[in-house]
């Protein structure tokens, strides 16, 4: 999980986000996807969590995407975010490797996205 979030094509990004969600994920159709775009509500803590969260959307996308309904989808999520969690925060230096690398990616990215076209548009010409 740390090493998608810390790609160059995953984007992080503060915001605020609809109704009672915390955050959310945007990517592409690869497996593994090529783009992967967070957006987390900035009045949300801890940051870590939602997006550890949001990374295990991805990584679960080709397992359980379209094979479960939405409820149980998230069900596994959680469950498996609340042993993520664990993990990071247990360990000081791990929490502190995982707030650094979010620290980082949200001074990357300055420009608020919209949508994963976006993402791409944009990673594609940093490419260039």
């Amino acid at each position: 999980m740390f090493s998608l979030l810390s790609r160059p094509t995953t984007t992080l990004l503060l915001g605020t986000c609809k109704g009672e969600t915390a955050a959310h994920v945007a990517f592409d159709d690869n497996f593994p996807p090529a783009y992967v775009h967070i957006k987390v509500d900035a009045n949300n803590t801890p940051m870590v969590q939602f997006v550890i969260h949001e990374l295990i959307h991805v990584i679960l996308s080709e397992l359980v995407l379209g094979k479960f309904d939405e409820t149980l989808e998230e069900v596994i999520v959680v469950s498996l975010d609340s042993y993520m969690w664990a993990f990071v925060s247990n360990s000081k230096p791990r929490l502190a490797k995982w707030n650094a690398l979010i620290e980082k990616k949200l001074a990357e990215e300055p420009v608020k996205l919209k949508s994963i076209e976006e993402v791409v548009d944009r990673s594609r010409e940093k490419s260039q």
